[in-house]
């Protein structure tokens, strides 16, 4: 069953001011979650970025992809109320690309969707929409992202239209 307080989004620039701005009004999410091995190997980025969540009033946590999985099962866990048995706030995954997605659902993490945007043109890759290009690999990921019955859509910020991929 997936986990509906789980939303994931493919982009190229993972946290920046759109990031901490307008997804977080739309979503009120208070946690981000960055797996994304370059960004681990890079504190300089990582402080950038925990800059930018900190004006939306949100924690962030970055991970090695391929640790990203047990973290968000136990930060998904730790929201979990036995008590009251309501929902809390909604966690915001940001990936690089698809392939990251790809390995979260392989880990055992389940949601829903994945929104993709900023998928910048690079040697072998060909534009979709807007500012999404994919190469064959891409491709391929997105294929078993749906093929694990996630649905896929392109948009630009949570208020635009959604395009089916």
């Amino acid at each position: 069953m997936a986990n509906e307080e789980l939303v994931v989004r493919v982009d190229n620039r993972l946290i920046h001011g759109q990031t901490a701005v307008m997804w977080k009004e739309a979503l009120n999410f208070d946690r981000i979650v960055v797996p994304d091995d370059e960004v681990m190997h890079n504190s300089m980025i990582r402080q950038l970025m925990r800059m930018s969540v900190a004006t939306s009033n949100a924690k962030s946590y970055f991970s090695l992809v391929n640790q990203a999985p047990k973290l968000i099962k136990k930060l998904s866990q730790e929201q979990s109320s036995l008590l009251t048995n309501k929902k809390g706030n909604p966690i915001f995954i940001v990936c690089r690309n698809p392939f990251v997605v790809r390995k979260l659902i392989e880990g055992g993490v389940k949601f829903n969707k994945v929104s993709i945007w900023n998928m910048f043109a690079d040697e072998g890759k060909q534009k979709v929409v807007g500012s999404v290009y994919m190469n064959k690999k891409d491709r391929e990921d997105v294929e078993f992202i749906k093929q694990a019955g996630v649905r896929v859509v392109i948009q630009e910020t949570p208020f635009s239209k959604e395009y089916e991929l």
